[in-house]
């Protein structure tokens, strides 16, 4: 549709066609996302999962301003294993930053802040 540029309506009623057909190029692109996403949301209520949530010690490797945990090298449901998995964590990247956490609470870090003044 082209419109003369002095004419702000039919320039407006335009824009608003052109988007609706573009629009409708996306509608069934993301209806077909919605149910992917919706598939495997119902896949982790498989029994058969292993069940991570109870995986609640958690050795975590930081980046190197300890603001943010890159990775989560393990995950364990005692905490024996736990500093098991952060012993092995901390032999093998000596200079790297680790907590061993359940939740929020702290169990250990490496290399160890607790002492050091700001």
């Amino acid at each position: 549709m082209s419109a003369e540029p002095n004419d702000g309506q039919l320039y407006t009623l335009g824009l608003l066609e052109r988007l609706r057909a573009d629009t409708k190029g996306v509608e069934g692109t993301y209806s077909e996302l919605y149910r992917r996403v919706d598939a495997l949301l119902r896949e982790l209520e498989n029994p058969n999962l292993h069940d991570i949530a109870n995986m609640s010690f958690r050795v975590e490797l930081w980046d190197r301003h300890a603001q943010h945990v890159r990775w989560v090298v393990a995950a364990a449901g005692t905490v024996s294993i736990g500093h098991a998995a952060f012993d092995a964590a901390t032999a093998n990247w000596p200079h790297e930053r680790f907590t061993l956490r359940q939740g929020i609470h702290l169990i250990r870090e490496h290399p160890p802040t607790l002492g050091k003044t700001g």
